[in-house]
This record gives C-alpha cells, sequence and structure tokens, in this order.
C-alpha cells in the first residue's frame, strides 16, 4: 500500500557570483535542462528527528539518510524523474558480451569536498568496505549476485572491471545511491576497526568529505544541519556554470509530523515531506485560504507492505518460526491472507483516498517497471476460507488451526 508522497515547495529568491566556464564534459557531468540559475540564497527543509549518522555506512534511519545524500554520489545514478540510468562519477561504462563484466571509466579531475582527488583507489576502497561481512552495511546484500559477491579489479587509475557470478538484468542500477568514500579521510578508521562508529553529527566538518553537491558546514544538537555548496562539485549548468546554485541547505528539526506543518505553515521552512494524509489535508485547506496551490504528485517509490519470512531456518535452533514458515511456504495461504485484506478500506479510511492500492512490490509511481498484467483480486474472505481450507486448515473457537 503506497501513500502518495507530496513535497511542497517554497524556494527563496537566487542571485550572486559567477563560476567557472568551459569545463571538459567528461571531466564534468552536466545538469539536464537549458534553465540556468544564479547564485546565493538556502533552502530550508523540515525533518522530524536528528540524523544518527552522517556515515552511509551505517544509515539506516530516514534523517540521517536525507542528510548524507546531498553530501554524496554514486557511480551510475538513476534518474527519479525518468527511472533510466544515467552517468554520475562514471562517465561511460561498457558490458562483456556474458553480461557478467562492466568495465567503468571515472570522470577525470573530480576531487572530493575537501578538495583531495577522487580516483579509482576510492571506488576500490568503497567495495571492500561494503562487502566486509564485520561492517554489516546495509547495501552489502545488493551486492550479492548468484549467491557471490561482485568482484571488483583496478585497471587503472581511472578504469574498474566489475564481475559478476551470472548475469543479472538490474546490474548496473546496483550501483545507484552507493555513496563513494574517501580512502584517505576512512582508511584508518576501518584499519583499526572503528569504521561503523566514524562521521558521527558530532565529527568536525573538516573531517568529513564527499562527492555530493554540499558539504557539512555546522550542526546545531536538537535544533539544525547545515550544509553548504560544494566548491568541487562536479557538475555544471548548460551554461557550463559549477553547480549547485544555492550557498546552505538547512535541515530544521522540528520533532514530529505535526510540528513539521506548524514550521512550514509559519514560514520557518521552505520544504515539507512524508506528510500522512490528516495533516495533507490541513495543508489543503490553508493552502486555498492563501491563494496557493497544492499539488498531489502522486505515488512515489516506496510502499508499506506486510511480507513473509521465508529464509532457511534449518540450521538454527527456532522451532516455533520454522513451523509458521511451513504456512508461509503454501502458496495457498499466501494468497489467503491477500485476499482477505481490504486495500480499499485502508485507502478510504487510513489515507482519506491519498493513496494506491497495490498487488505486487512496485508501485505505480515506478513507470519504468510496474507489471500491468499482475491480476487485482477483489476483497474475498470467503474465497480465503476456501484456500485455508484446501491447505489443511480448520476454525474451532473462531481461532484457525493448521
Amino acid at each position: 500500500m503506497k501513500q502518495a508522497l507530496s513535497i511542497l515547495f517554497l524556494i527563496p529568491l537566487i542571485s550572486g557570483p559567477p563560476a567557472p566556464r568551459g569545463i571538459a564534459a567528461e571531466r564534468f557531468g552536466t545538469s539536464a535542462g537549458p534553465e540556468v540559475g544564479r547564485y546565493g540564497g538556502r533552502l530550508v527543509i523540515g525533518v522530524r528527528s536528528e540524523p544518527r549518522t552522517l556515515n552511509p555506512l551505517a544509515a539506516t534511519d530516514g534523517p540521517s539518510r536525507e542528510v548524507i545524500a546531498p553530501m554524496t554520489a554514486d557511480l551510475i545514478h538513476v534518474n527519479r524523474f525518468t527511472h533510466n540510468t544515467e552517468p554520475a562519477l562514471a562517465a561511460r561504462w561498457s558490458v562483456s558480451k556474458d553480461a557478467r563484466e562492466y568495465t567503468v571509466t571515472l570522470r577525470s579531475g573530480v576531487r572530493f569536498s575537501d578538495g583531495h582527488p577522487f580516483d579509482a583507489d576510492d571506488v576500490l576502497f568503497t567495495f571492500r568496505v561494503l562487502l566486509d561481512e564485520k561492517i554489516h552495511a546495509p547495501q552489502r546484500d545488493l551486492l550479492i549476485v548468484g549467491g557471490k559477491p561482485i568482484e571488483v579489479e583496478k585497471i587503472g587509475s581511472d578504469t574498474l572491471r566489475f564481475s559478476l557470478a551470472q548475469p543479472y538484468a538490474a546490474a548496473e542500477r546496483l550501483f545507484d545511491s552507493i555513496a563513494m568514500l574517501p580512502q584517505h579521510l576512512l582508511e584508518s578508521a576501518y584499519e583499526n576497526g572503528t569504521l561503523a562508529r566514524a562521521w558521527t553529527p558530532g565529527t568536525p566538518p573538516a573531517s568529513i568529505a564527499g562527492l555530493g553537491p554540499f558539504r557539512l558546514k555546522a550542526y546545531a544538537p536538537g535544533q539544525q544541519v547545515v550544509l553548504e555548496r560544494n566548491p568541487y562539485y562536479w557538475k555544471t549548468d548548460a551554461a557550463g556554470q559549477r553547480l549547485p546554485y544555492l550557498d546552505q541547505l538547512v535541515f530544521l528539526i522540528a520533532g514530529t509530523e505535526d510540528a513539521q506543518v506548524i514550521r512550514f505553515q509559519g514560514g520557518d521552512t521552505h520544504v515539507i515531506q512524508r506528510l500522512g494524509a490528516d495533516n495533507f489535508a490541513v495543508l489543503s485547506r490553508t493552502a486555498r485560504q492563501a491563494g496557493h496551490v497544492l499539488t498531489n504528485l502522486g505515488p512515489g517509490l516506496e510502499y508499506n507492505f506486510l511480507f513473509f519470512n521465508l529464509n532457511d531456518l534449518s540450521s538454527k535452533s527456532l522451532p516455533v518460526a520454522a513451523a509458521r514458515q511451513s504456512w508461509f511456504q503454501d502458496t495457498r495461504f499466501r494468497r489467503a491472507i491477500s485476499l482477505a485484506i481490504d486495500r480499499q478500506a485502508i485507502v478510504r479510511l487510513a489515507y482519506q483516498g491519498r493513496a494506491v492500492p497495490l498487488w505486487g512490490h512496485v508501485t505505480e509511481g515506478n513507470k519504468r517497471w510496474i507489471n500491468r498484467n499482475l491480476g487485482h483480486p477483489d476483497r474475498s474472505p470467503e474465497k480465503a476460507r476456501e484456500l485455508l481450507r484446501a491447505a489443511g486448515f480448520s476454525w474451532r473457537d473462531g481461532q484457525l488451526f493448521d
């Protein structure tokens, strides 16, 4: 079940100094679109809680990921509007005939936000860390293909080869959102076993560097996180001006969703996101009264879901979980649960109509991967009971027994 993600913007006026022009295309990526902006200003985003970490390897909570994302960059990026892959830190790449090897060539002249050069050694270090089981990086599972970790080999200072155990249709998409790490700042922490605890919100800004459009400027506990323009950022606009335009990106810590709405209504923040249906309705009313237009952008890529644990537990001493897995492994049981869920009622009551029911794990917002041939069976407790009976279940005193 996916709630529509609505983001509201009040953009400040931006103006300011010029930037370098005439930069080689391979060295610098060019932002899509012919629009050319002006420098200056800041954008304030309301978040509900403080980031727990500024370390891409340890970030699992939403606020941490939101703050980290503008400070990092990936090799190959998935465009969130077209859903196609496009060059990022990798200027280009090629695929072998058997679709098991990806040769990636990095952009030349790219620097981290502290001015240190970025090269293949940083990529090699990043994947060595991600694949190290002792680090427990949340991205590690994505890098296991055909039951084996991806192998990474340095071919030259700007070239690497990634080898997969078997062909994988979405292989180049694996590189999206995997932040490249600065070996010169993190290698010692990795070697002494403290990498997972590195880069807390209290770490001095000079000790943190990334490849995103912004870098850390200041952190005031309980108040805000301030990012400033990265003067070494590798992207330019259509006129060759180095991006970003904004001087600062500020994450204002509001505490709760209701507090986020109040700060937004008061003009303290320019952006609010991940609203519940009730607060969306509140802002709809106040927007009309103020003469503003509130636009529902439709379903996003995230979704709420119920899943069954089908992991192999044979080697673990978990008899109760193993017994329930025998239910989950029966397709009739899983279909019965699906038929018993009233998706339309959830959309109507929990989301006030601002959601889209799902019958698969890809949302309507993902136009490239959505399978529109999936069946959409109506809710039917009667059919659910028939399936459960066929699977050997029965009812006694209002309870279901296997």
